[in-house]
């Protein structure tokens, strides 16, 4: 496969270095929409909700986005921006909506409150995975913002030195196996994902090596292998 041109290089030099105050509010919107998998009884459209809000996002940056909603709270969200297509097929920025329960008691800082504080944002999902949400999602409202200011629309038209289309997609149920998200649209809505490479989360947690820290990232898809395993203590996930 070819060298891949991240969408973020289309943007004129000095954006993305001007983005962090933004990227961190949409971190802190996206914490405060307590989309829990596995789904409680007392808050059935954490997902939709959350698909909604980043829904009207896009639309205010001029683009057009779907949700899906295959149950009806456990909504989907994709886009796509147009690029010149020089570049070949699309790139895929793929994240999901949900997050896995957070008892509050646990928590230090509320864990829907997106609190900011010693320098992180706090809160369910800051890690897994609205954190690259809100960068996949910022980066495609900077994109429609070049093409507005090109005077081009960010729904139809290419996006200036875009050479290749973005599909953006969040998706629900991930932490569920995804049937009610992913699942159903690569059965049912396949070109809404239908690209030569995606950007989503795995890789492994930050790490240190000789001083410097170190941020592994994966560049190939997993495959699968079947194990039995017995865990005694007390439970928690990253």
């Amino acid at each position: 496969m070819d060298p891949i041109r991240l969408p973020s290089a289309a943007l004129a030099d000095g954006v993305l270095d001007r983005a962090g105050d933004e990227l961190v509010e949409t971190l802190r919107s996206l914490i405060r929409i307590p989309s829990v998998n596995p789904v409680p009884s007392d808050a059935l459209d954490g997902e939709t909700r959350a698909a909604r809000w980043i829904a009207a996002a896009l639309s205010a940056a001029g683009l057009e986005p779907e949700v899906l909603e295959l149950v009806p709270g456990r909504g989907s969200v994709t886009a796509r921006l147009r690029g010149d297509g020089t570049g070949g097929e699309p790139l895929l920025l793929l994240s999901h909506l949900d997050v896995v329960p957070a008892p509050a008691e646990l928590w230090t800082h509320g864990p829907f409150d997106g609190d900011v504080a010693d320098g992180y944002v706090w809160g369910r999902g800051a890690v897994d995975m609205k954190n690259l949400l809100a960068m996949e999602l910022t980066v495609v409202r900077m994109l429609a913002a070049e093409a507005l200011a090109a005077g081009r629309n960010p729904a139809s038209d290419p996006v200036p030195g875009l050479a290749r289309d973005v599909l953006f997609a969040s998706t629900a149920d991930e932490e569920a196996g995804g049937l009610n998200g992913i699942g159903w649209i690569v059965a049912e809505r396949p070109e809404l994902l239908r690209a030569a490479a995606a950007i989503n989360e795995s890789g492994a947690v930050a790490t240190t090596f000789g001083g410097r820290r170190f941020y592994p990232i994966g560049v190939a898809e997993k495959g699968y292998a079947v194990y039995r395993l017995t865990v005694h203590g007390t439970w928690g996930h990253g």
